[in-house]
């Protein structure tokens, strides 16, 4: 199953240039863009088809990254996309996760919040539109686990991708089927989230501390949603006892957000020196673009977040050579995002 061919075996007929590739991405998906190095040389395809209840996206691309970008000019309103990938690899990054995908394993995503998409070699992906009202209706207020990585070789991860392929390979000739309901079943089997139905309860006070604000704002961080308004939404109270509760600790709800979100990021940039972008720690912690997050970093820290990497590698290196100078085993650096 995981060395599974790309479905139909001629979508490199439609191969487009960069420029090109990003306009039909936005036009289809909404707020993303795609980024490479070697942008001259990239090639990639897009392109929309219906099978039964579903519309869902056929993607190539040669390599790079795809980041959602933000850029409210192109948000096409909130949905989820369920990813088979076709061929190739990929690592789905998103709210703190990552599902490394091999030929038909499969994934979840939420147009919402900032992600970025690592493309390997011969990179191929359906991506079918889950539209939001149908995930409430079927998982409530639960929170469903994004970019995790749902395996094609066994469970219902097998059957789940199973059925994708089969939605492709015959979306020419099932008509108007609907087989959301079934679909919807098998990936929360395959996200063990099948054991019971949620019903959403409204009108609940949740308890709110000062406590449970910062954890529900690490937890959220990412999301462009996220202020004082949509804190006392989900805390079922007004913004007006929001304030009051905060001050009392010294903050604001707004100094608050601000301030775990530039925390979180000089986390990821000394603990993570080698491995994620920079555009994508921006994005991971609530930032818009990457100039934004460099004035702000630069105005707490008094340095820029590349200079903090420079500075965090640095001083991995003097503790490198002095554990090698005493005669002692270095440690490892994590591997961790």
């Amino acid at each position: 199953m995981r060395n599974m061919p790309a479905a139909g075996g001629d979508y490199e007929r439609n191969f487009i240039g960069f420029e090109a590739c990003n306009e039909a991405l936005r036009g289809i998906c909404g707020a993303y863009q795609v980024a490479s190095e070697r942008w001259r040389e990239f090639r990639g395809g897009i392109n929309t088809r219906q099978a039964g209840s579903f519309d869902f996206a056929d993607v190539t691309l040669s390599g790079g990254r795809v980041v959602r970008d933000r850029d409210d000019r192109h948000y096409r309103g909130d949905h989820f996309f369920l990813i088979l990938q076709a061929s190739g690899a990929a690592r789905m990054r998103q709210r703190g996760s990552e599902a490394s995908l091999q030929p038909g394993d499969c994934t979840l995503i939420d147009s919402r919040f900032p992600s970025v998409f690592e493309v390997g070699p011969g990179f191929h992906q359906y991506s079918f539109h889950l539209p939001t009202r149908l995930m409430r209706e079927r998982f409530g207020d639960r929170e469903v686990p994004l970019a995790t990585c749902i395996r094609s070789d066994y469970g219902a991860g097998a059957l789940l991708s199973e059925l994708l392929r089969a939605l492709v390979s015959n979306a020419s000739t099932i008509g108007d089927l609907d087989l959301t309901g079934m679909t919807l079943e098998l990936l929360a089997n395959a996200l063990g989230l099948a054991a019971e139905r949620t019903t959403r309860i409204q009108g609940a006070r949740r308890a709110m501390s000062l406590r449970e604000i910062t954890q529900y704002v690490d937890a959220n961080m990412d999301s462009p949603e996220l202020s004082p308004k949509s804190i006392a939404v989900h805390f079922n109270t007004s913004v007006r006892r929001l304030y009051r509760l905060v001050r009392a600790a010294g903050w604001t709800p707004a100094s608050l957000i601000w301030s775990r979100r530039l925390d979180r990021a000089h986390e990821l940039l000394t603990q993570d020196a080698q491995r994620a972008p920079i555009i994508e720690v921006a994005l991971t912690c609530g930032f818009k673009d990457g100039a934004h997050f460099s004035r702000a970093y630069r105005k707490t820290f008094g340095h820029s977040p590349k200079a903090e990497r420079h500075l965090a590698a640095d001083a991995s290196t003097v503790m490198a050579d002095s554990a090698q100078h005493n005669g002692s085993p270095s440690a490892l650096p994590a591997d961790g995002y």
